[in-house]
């Protein structure tokens, strides 16, 4: 839950007016205003809107009334777990979120670095969640995490050997040549970098088709 306090407080540490609150939440300026003076009762989903747009811009919110700039950190995964642990952080990150989930160069060793239930339970989540994840596969990989529609084929002129890149809410993780570890960096001017990288991949890269292993699996 956001309160009036926690708003005003994210707005002044940001120097954000009620208009480009609203800008960035996808609310008008009146309900903002209206939110702020304790005038009105505002939607649940509104108020995700106006924390989702504060996260974005790295507010972080502790407890029912503190909160602060989160600074960018880097953190390293290392083991055989690795990518279990990122799937982990992928959920909790995402868990009150909509947006897309955006994977690039994957391949078909991806399951086999992750238990069945991981893998499970990451798809479970997405379909609870509504949250749609689109993959970014060297032309003819049958990728497992996302069903056809949201998969792209990338042509001959990327390399095979590319890194395998998560892009989400405000964090890009980077799995090394060294698959045991994978480097997660929390930073927005990240995410927008890489996100501009995979859109312009994916508007170059060709439709996937016929059925994952996954789903040959459940089916």
């Amino acid at each position: 839950m956001l309160t009036i306090e926690q708003c005003r407080a994210a707005r002044g540490l940001l120097g954000w007016t009620q208009q480009d609150l609203a800008d960035s939440s996808g609310l008008s300026k009146t309900a903002i205003n209206n939110f702020e003076k304790g005038h009105s009762d505002i939607k649940a989903e509104s108020l995700r809107a106006i924390r989702i747009a504060f996260e974005r811009a790295e507010i972080e919110f502790q407890g029912d009334s503190g909160l602060r700039k989160r600074s960018e950190q880097t953190r390293i995964l290392k083991g055989p777990k690795a990518l279990g642990i990122l799937l982990d952080d992928i959920r909790k990150t995402m868990e009150n979120q909509k947006n897309d989930i955006l994977i690039m160069n994957a391949d078909t060793t991806l399951s086999s670095k992750i238990t069945s239930q991981k893998l499970f339970d990451h798809i479970q989540f997405l379909k609870q969640n509504e949250i749609r994840q689109r993959v970014l596969c060297a032309e003819n990989i049958k990728n497992v995490l996302s069903p056809d529609d949201e998969c792209r084929w990338l042509g001959p002129e990327i390399p095979a050997h590319s890194k395998l890149t998560f892009i989400y809410g405000t964090k890009v993780a980077i799995q090394l040549w060294n698959e045991s570890m994978i480097v997660l960096i929390d930073s927005t001017d990240a995410v927008v970098s890489e996100t501009a990288r995979f859109e312009h991949l994916w508007e170059e890269a060709s439709p996937a088709s016929g059925e994952t292993p996954f789903q040959q699996k459940t089916a």
